[in-house]
């Protein structure tokens, strides 16, 4: 573990200093951040940020959000009840709970805010603005940095001027240790309390230096069965291009786990994962990930068999291949949602 986490700071070490020694991409310290002002506190009552009902009824329910493309990954709207099949464990379940509204979101910005590879003006407050651009008037979101530890910058909000403001914060890094998965841990955690349509918009590099509490297992499995998606943004890509030549097989291998980390938690619930490496391919990203959250279809069931073991009961969801493009031809349809859901433990 010590190896490990002497290899991570050296590799970002280097690539520091590599920044401020050659001609390459330049590192934005926010002295110029182009972001609206805060707005001042205005008086009255303030809306409150979603919230579970406090009446809750204790029934078996599983409930999963899912995800439905065509080949080009374009969500695919217009679904019924009766295409959809659910299996738990393999055994085909009776879907009772079937809604495809087009609800409010309810949004984490978690952005990395280390002083590794990928803090670059482009690849941190760049694309949280433009994401936090993206967003609609009745959309909740907060936006949470991490480095040694998460810290929430701006709690859940409709105004996307106190967004902003959270942003601007966001200046020189202080540290140069990430903590990735406590930060995924704790997030999923503060979420598990909230309904409706949520999401974790993450902003990293992929790396952990080995000082989260929470262990890389823990955090999967937290992702695993929890019912927000994660839309993975791996970052500092271009500047690991930039200088590829110059890292060792051994670095190589690092950078390689740290994309399949952001990779899994993203496939664990359902969402997705992209890597850019220029600005121009963010705005795409934005329009993906909104229309993946406003496309889903939220299904629910009751288990043939009520299981009391504590255990990760694996679930599946089939679709049938349909004419979605209206050419004459049926559609090889991909679904995503979580991988299971852990039974109660008796």
């Amino acid at each position: 573990m010590k190896n490990r986490r002497a290899l991570v700071l050296g590799i970002v070490l280097s690539l520091v200093a590599g920044v401020m020694l050659a001609q390459g991409p330049k590192r934005d310290v926010g002295k110029d951040v182009p972001l609206p002002p805060v707005p001042q506190e205005r008086s009255g009552s303030k809306e409150q940020p979603p919230q579970v009902p406090g009446l809750s009824i204790d029934v078996d329910v599983v409930g999963l959000d899912v995800v439905v493309t065509d080949n080009s990954g374009n969500p695919v709207s217009g679904l019924e009840k009766k295409h959809f099949k659910v299996f738990d464990d393999n055994v085909e379940q009776t879907v009772t709970n079937f809604s495809s509204t087009d609800a409010p979101l309810t949004v984490v910005i978690l952005a990395e805010f280390s002083n590794t590879i990928g803090y670059y003006f482009d690849d941190v407050v760049g694309p949280a603005a433009g994401f936090i651009n993206s967003l609609r008037p009745d959309d909740w979101a907060a936006l949470v940095a991490f480095d040694i530890r998460p810290e929430i910058l701006t709690d859940f909000t409709k105004n996307k001027q106190e967004l902003f403001g959270g942003l601007s914060r966001m200046r020189i890094p202080a540290y140069s240790e990430t903590c990735l998965y406590d930060a995924v841990f704790d997030t999923l955690t503060r979420l598990d309390n909230v309904d409706g349509k949520k999401a974790i918009f993450l902003l990293s590099s992929g790396l952990d230096t080995n000082i989260s509490k929470h262990t890389y297992g823990e955090a999967l499995k937290k992702a695993e069965a929890s019912d927000t998606m994660i839309y993975s943004i791996g970052m500092g890509q271009f500047a690991r291009l930039y200088y590829e030549r110059s890292f060792s097989n051994l670095d190589q291998i690092t950078f390689l786990q740290a994309d399949n980390v952001m990779r899994s938690f993203a496939e664990a619930t359902g969402g997705a994962a992209w890597f850019p490496r220029f600005p121009g391919e963010y705005p795409s990203i934005y329009q993906m990930v909104s229309a993946n959250l406003r496309n889903q279809y939220s299904l629910g069931f009751v288990p043939k068999v009520r299981k009391t073991d504590g255990k990760l009961h694996k679930l599946r969801v089939e679709v049938p291949n349909l004419d979605v493009n209206n050419d004459g031809k049926l559609d090889k349809l991909k679904v995503r949602h979580k991988k299971g859901y852990y039974a109660p433990k008796s």
